[in-house]
């Protein structure tokens, strides 16, 4: 075994008149490249004694070479100025590493997939760009914070203590038009409107006092009720037709 240390040049060097390549007689099995700072930009010609020539192109540190018959001749040309050092053996070389470094890239474009393991009370952000599907796992969802926006409100009921309270019956004469049941007030909740079985005729129940009885949407004949949830802060009012009159008992749930 021997070992070959020598700078290989791509073109001639007219300062030191050295000859581009290398090229020399050496007998062996196996040719090893251990080193070559240029990179893989070697070719590597071995010729055997019968003439027939074994070439590779582009290697570097780490090339083993081993033809079906042993070499005589040793050629080594390169793409750009380089210190190679090579082992020439008539045995077999084994190489063994000690210690290798890897670098792996894991790029958006080439990704490398890889298990994450983040354990309870670590956890790691990520971002989603898209619908996740979830099926066959039971999530449990810990440390969940509500963003309620203008934009995306979340409808919620206000826990408050609600008061429901009589208030006095209002007479509505014959003909009336807007008689005032109730004043706007926003604390009221609801509003309970019951027209009399004693009353002699029908009561509307109207939201302006301009609303005569003929434009009326809710008509309390005598027995009638109405339960008003949908705006009972606002005024209220009554209007009645031309022949008869009577009277609206009211009770109201307040906050």
């Amino acid at each position: 075994m021997q070992t070959i240390a020598q700078k290989i040049y791509a073109q001639f060097n007219p300062a030191s008149g050295q000859q581009p390549g290398y090229s020399n007689r050496l007998g062996g099995k196996t040719l090893y490249v251990q080193a070559c700072d240029a990179g893989t930009v070697l070719g590597i010609t071995l010729t055997d004694q019968y003439g027939n020539r074994e070439t590779v192109q582009s290697v570097g540190a780490g090339a083993k070479l081993t033809p079906a018959i042993p070499f005589v001749q040793v050629e080594i040309t390169t793409s750009a100025d380089a210190n190679v050092m090579f082992l020439v053996t008539n045995g077999d070389i084994d190489v063994q590493l000690t210690q290798v470094g890897t670098n792996v890239t894991n790029s958006n474009a080439n990704p490398v997939p890889v298990a994450i393991v983040s354990e309870p009370g670590s956890p790691f952000p990520v971002t989603v760009t898209g619908t996740v599907n979830v099926s066959g796992a039971t999530l449990t969802a810990t440390n969940v914070g509500i963003n309620n926006t203008d934009a995306n409100p979340v409808p919620v009921t206000t826990a408050t203590s609600q008061t429901p309270a009589t208030v006095a019956p209002v007479p509505v004469a014959a003909n009336a038009t807007g008689t005032t049941l109730l004043a706007a007030d926003a604390t009221r909740r609801a509003v309970r409107f019951y027209a009399p079985s004693t009353n002699a005729g029908p009561v509307a129940i109207v939201p302006a006092a301009t609303d005569a009885y003929a434009s009326a949407a809710i008509v309390l004949n005598p027995g009638d009720f109405w339960n008003e949830t949908e705006a009972p802060g606002a005024a209220w009012y009554a209007s009645t037709p031309t022949a008869t009159g009577g009277t609206i008992n009211l009770q109201t749930v307040k906050a």
